[in-house]
C-alpha cells in the first residue's frame, strides 16, 4: 500500500510540474498542456493532501508535495489571494470593474433582458469610475442600457459601437479610442484614451474566444453516463472544441499583447479572457503587468459560476506604476460570470 501510495505522489507532482509548463508553450504548437492548466485546482489539492497524509505518518516523502506546491508558487497566488484587506485615501484613485454581462439576459435560459428600470436593484456602479463590460447587449439603436448608464449614472463617456458586444463606461473623458473584432462583433477588444485629473491612461477591454465546451460540460456532468457511448463521444468533442478555441485563443492575446506594448500610456486591462491564469493566454497578457487579484486579492478568486469549478477567467491588469489597494469578486447572480473589481492608486508625475 505504501508503494503505491508513493509512485502515486510521485505521478502527481509529474502531472503538476507539466501544468507549470503551460503557460509557456502554445496551444497552436501542443495543446494538451493547456488541458493540463485546467487541472490546477485540483492538483493542488491533492499535493496538499499527499503532505497532510504523509505528515501524520511521519514519512519525509511529505517533501515531495511541499517542494512541487513551493515550486509553483506563483500559481498558488494566482489562485488564491493572500492579503488581508486594507485602509486607503487620497484622490488619485480609480476604481475599475469587469464584467461579462451575459447580455443582461435572465439567467433562465428564457433570453429576454431585464428591464432597465430594475437594472439598479440588481447591479450597482455607485462608486465606479471606469466599467469594462463584454457581451454587451449588441442593439443596433436606441441601446436602453447604453442610455440607462448615461443618464442615470456618472458613467457619462461610452465607447461603443451600436450592435457590438464590447463597452466602456467611464466617469472621466474618453479622449481617444479604437475597437478591434477578430470575428464579426463579438469577441475583440477596444481601447479608451481616459484623462483623469491631468492624466491620461490607456484602458483596454477584451472578450476573447470561448472554450465552446459549458454546455457539454454541464450535460456530462448531470446527465452523462460513461457506460454510454454518447457520454464518450460528448467528451471527444469537448476535447476538439477546447484544442480549437485554445489555439485561436493563444493568437488573439499575441495580438492584444502586441497593442499593449505600442502604448504610449501606462496601461489597463479589464476583461473576460476565457483562460486561467496558468495559460499561455495569461501569460501574454499579464507580461509587464501586474494582476490586481495577486496583490491585493484575498480567498479563492473564482470568477466563472457554470458548473466547471474555481475558473478564474475575468482580469484587471495594470501598469506597474499602479498599487493595487483593493480587489473584489462580486456574484451578482444574473451571469454566468462574477463582476471583479479592482481599486488602483497612481503616483502624479
Amino acid at each position: 500500500m505504501l508503494k503505491l501510495l508513493r509512485w502515486g505522489n510521485v505521478l502527481l507532482v509529474f502531472i503538476t510540474l507539466l501544468c507549470y509548463l503551460s503557460p509557456y508553450v502554445s496551444p497552436a504548437s501542443f495543446w494538451p498542456l493547456a488541458f493540463f492548466g485546467l487541472l490546477y485546482p485540483w492538483l493542488l489539492l491533492f499535493n496538499l493532501l499527499f503532505v497532510v497524509l504523509w505528515s501524520v505518518m511521519r514519512r519525509k516523502q511529505f517533501l515531495l508535495s511541499l517542494a512541487c506546491i513551493l515550486v509553483g508558487w506563483t500559481h498558488l497566488t494566482s489562485f488564491v489571494g493572500l492579503h488581508l484587506p486594507s485602509a486607503y485615501e487620497g484622490d488619485q484613485v480609480l476604481r475599475v470593474m469587469s464584467l461579462n454581462t451575459y447580455g443582461f439576459r435572465l439567467y433562465d435560459g428564457s433570453r429576454k433582458r431585464h428591464d432597465t428600470d430594475h437594472l439598479a436593484e440588481m447591479f450597482s456602479v455607485e462608486g465606479l469610475d471606469i466599467v469594462c463590460f463584454q457581451e454587451y447587449p449588441a442593439i443596433r439603436h436606441n441601446n436602453p442600457f447604453t442610455a440607462y448608464f448615461q443618464d442615470q449614472t456618472p458613467l457619462k463617456h461610452v465607447l461603443n459601437t451600436p450592435g457590438s458586444a464590447l463597452a466602456l463606461f467611464s466617469r472621466f473623458p474618453i479622449i481617444d479610442g479604437q475597437t478591434h473584432y477578430f470575428n464579426r462583433q463579438y469577441n475583440g477588444y477596444q481601447y479608451a484614451d481616459i484623462q483623469v485629473a491631468g492624466q491620461t491612461f490607456r484602458v483596454f477591454n477584451l472578450h476573447l474566444q470561448s472554450n465552446d465546451v459549458s454546455s457539454i460540460a454541464n450535460e456530462v456532468a448531470t446527465e452523462g453516463d460513461l457506460k454510454k457511448r454518447e457520454t464518450w463521444l460528448n467528451i471527444r468533442g469537448m476535447a476538439a472544441r477546447f484544442k480549437h478555441s485554445a489555439s485561436k485563443r493563444a493568437g488573439q492575446a499575441e495580438q492584444v499583447a502586441a497593442a499593449i506594448a505600442e502604448s504610449p500610456y501606462p496601461v489597463i486591462l479589464c476583461g473576460d479572457f476565457n483562460a486561467i491564469p496558468q495559460s499561455y493566454t495569461y501569460s501574454q497578457l499579464s507580461a509587464g503587468l501586474q494582476d490586481a487579484f495577486r496583490t491585493a486579492g484575498t480567498g479563492l478568486g473564482t470568477t466563472y459560476g457554470g458548473l466547471i469549478p474555481a475558473l478564474r477567467i475575468d482580469y484587471v491588469l495594470a501598469d506597474p506604476r499602479f498599487e493595487a489597494l483593493d480587489y473584489n469578486v462580486e456574484k451578482e447572480g444574473f451571469s454566468d460570470h462574477y463582476s471583479v473589481e479592482a481599486t488602483l492608486r497612481w503616483e502624479k508625475d
